[in-house]
């Protein structure tokens, strides 16, 4: 029975039949007679009502229309199949890149409108294979259900819509790979350009290469406290010369609104990298715009945000190595970027710990600190004995801590052993274990763990310059964790984490468009990943710590700026019912569906049924209208002394 029924277990409905038959055994429906008196109808009447149930349902139509709309509606819902009762084609899968660049313009509307028109050639051409419909952003999304209809197909196909960040065309084609063929499956692609070798998919174009200028990159530096250097990189694609185009760069404010800060046109060279640059800018979220009306405007905007970082204050508990007050000063001094303090006298939300003593065991400040060995350590590390190195090498591992000081030449003179369970990223080792290590906190921030002593023993690293960049950039991290937002530029589509610092809150963002909140803000958690998929401006509210409380997203990858990729040409319709025709072969028998048809019959039947009786029975004869209105509803007033009309049952 399996075989026959989808679902076997709607067969126990069959059981209305009962209280169908039921009902129309005991319904009693009154017919209109016209007669000269009643009394001679009333043992009639007496004999019709007194007739067995059962004579009621012989020759009844209405009953046998009943039972058989009852049968098909059953038989529909239980779905009822002829095994091996149809010759179906290889399923067809069709993904349609829904990437930035198909927002790109195209007569008639952009290159989405074109994917749209080629997958119904596709579905056109598939006949009666199952199709399934999958998208392209990033990751391959099913759109609707899977192996479906045309009709679905279709459906699912129309509701696309192109997102405004990119996806990389290495990962698409390893999609493609993985979908499971096995022969018995057609993928096709559709989209603005072939991404690479396609082993297993049929590639059908939609849309042509168009010139393009857009924004790839951007990103800051601080040559000093207070100023920065504002970089934008952009490329030409799709022009054998040079051209000129207007930028403008703005300022924006709180609620969305713009400031004017700079307007200049720049030659770009086609086929390179182009720089812009702007200096000497003060903090503030800044869009830059491209004048230009081009294949893709959604690249011609880029953000960038500068934050000015606080002073870092410093304090260092217990003895002070000479070495490291040295450091500490020359930073102070050349730098600006912290200030020492005495201890006692700090702010201890904002203050920078370096722990010397052992008073300061176990203890685990708002913002990350160092603990020097062997007295002071972080809560759940333990140190064992030191270690002679003065033979051994030290090996540098790969950290943001070294940035600018290269690969330094370091030699130390002995190694505490660390004794933790918690997990260590060792930045500098020698002998057998770690000298320098960063230790993670349960907020998922870092510590840093100083192995081996500060002595004059020590002065293969304490001497050289690669001491002071190191706690220069050990420094300049702390105080980038007071910040909860990225200072730099911020892609679509990219994952943006709030630092979960003590004390920092739940917080709401939300994206503004024309100096207004367009949308429901959404809520957000410190340490939680945020996802901007739409262009623009994010105003976020409820987030303390930053006297610049807003975002920008727009930037996208130089490989979705580049729409003039793939000398696609035109799609053939011929040649892609060829490619179709050439799965013929492998064509399997499926079972032959009768759901829909099931359905329909039931419905026709009770339809039918409905209009019939209600025609015989309900509409009035033609000798019961008053003269002059024949197909009136309206029955000839007669007086009641001579007829008697009386209702009957049948």
């Amino acid at each position: 029975m399996a075989n026959w029924f989808a679902s076997p277990a709607a067969l126990w409905l069959g059981l209305l039949v009962a209280p169908l038959l039921l009902l129309y055994m005991l319904r009693h429906k009154p017919v209109r007679k016209r007669v000269p008196a009643v009394v001679l109808w009333t043992g009639v009447a007496r004999a019709q009502i007194a007739t067995s149930p059962f004579q009621r349902l012989k020759k009844s139509l209405s009953l046998l229309l009943m039972l058989l709309a009852l049968t098909a509606l059953v038989l529909a819902l239980a779905g009822l199949r002829i095994p091996g009762g149809e010759t179906r084609g290889v399923p067809v899968t069709i993904v349609i890149d829904t990437t930035a660049s198909m927002n790109a313009f195209e007569p008639g509307g952009s290159r989405m409108t074109l994917a749209k028109a080629r997958a119904r050639d596709v579905i056109d051409a598939a006949g009666n294979s199952a199709i399934t419909v999958l998208a392209w952003d990033g990751n391959l999304r099913a759109v609707g259900p899977g192996d479906a209809e045309a009709g679905v197909a279709l459906a699912n196909v129309e509701g696309l819509e192109p997102a405004h960040f990119g996806a990389s065309d290495a990962s698409l084609v390893r999609a493609l790979e993985q979908i499971d063929t096995d022969g018995k499956r057609r993928v096709v692609l559709i989209s603005d350009h072939i991404p690479g070798e396609l082993s297993r998919a049929y590639f059908v174009p939609a849309g042509t290469p168009k010139l393009n200028v857009g924004f790839v990159s951007a990103n800051l530096s601080e040559p000093r406290p207070g100023q920065v250097d504002l970089f934008f990189a952009v490329d030409l694609k799709g022009s054998e010369k040079p051209l000129r185009v207007s930028v403008l760069l703005e300022r924006v404010q709180a609620r969305g609104a713009a400031e004017l800060v700079d307007a200049r046109d720049v030659t770009l060279a086609s086929d390179k990298r182009n720089a812009i640059t702007f200096t000497d800018m003060r903090p503030g979220l800044y869009r830059a715009t491209l004048k230009l009306d081009d294949g893709l405007m959604l690249d011609n905007t880029a953000y960038l945000r500068y934050s000015e970082l606080p002073v870092q204050d410093v304090v260092i508990t217990g003895e002070v190595p000479d070495a490291l007050a040295r450091v500490i000063d020359a930073i102070e001094a050349t730098m600006g970027i912290v200030r020492r303090l005495q201890s006692g006298r700090e702010d201890q939300d904002a203050t920078s710990y370096i722990f010397g003593d052992s008073a300061s065991s176990g203890t685990q400040p708002r913002l990350p600190s160092a603990y020097l060995a062997p007295h002071a350590a972080p809560p759940g590390v333990l140190f064992a004995g030191a270690s002679d190195v003065d033979d051994g090498a030290t090996r540098p591992s790969p950290s943001f801590l070294w940035r600018g000081a290269g690969t330094p030449d370091i030699r130390i003179p002995a190694v505490i052993g660390i004794d933790s369970a918690r997990r260590l990223a060792p930045v500098l080792e020698s002998g057998p274990g770690a000298a320098l290590a960063l230790i993670d906190r349960d907020d998922g921030m870092q510590d840093l763990l100083v192995a081996f002593p500060f002595d004059e023993t020590a002065t293969g690293f304490t001497g050289k310059v690669s001491f002071l960049i190191f706690w220069a950039n050990w420094f300049d991290h702390v105080r980038r964790q007071r910040d909860p937002l990225p200072r730099a530029a911020i892609s679509t589509r990219e994952s943006v984490r709030v630092r979960p610092l003590v004390g920092r809150n739940d917080f709401l963002y939300a994206p503004l468009t024309d100096g207004h909140n367009s949308a429901t803000p959404q809520p957000g958690t410190p340490g939680r990943a945020l996802h901007f998929d739409e262009v623009g401006v994010y105003e976020f509210t409820d987030l303390e710590e930053t006297d610049l409380p807003l975002i920008g997203v727009g930037l996208l990858d130089a490989r979705e700026s580049d729409i003039s990729l793939g000398e696609v040409a035109q799609p053939d319709v011929s040649e892609l019912t060829v490619w179709m025709d050439s799965f013929d072969d492998a064509a399997e028998r499926s079972d032959l569906d009768l759901r829909g048809w099931l359905a329909l019959l039931g419905g026709a039947l009770l339809l039918f049924d409905w209009f019939w009786f209600r025609r015989k029975y309900a509409m009035p004869r033609a000798d019961d209208t008053t003269p002059g209105e024949a197909g009136s509803r309206h029955p000839k007033a007669r007086p009641s002394t001579r007829r008697h009309t009386s209702r009957v049952r049948a």
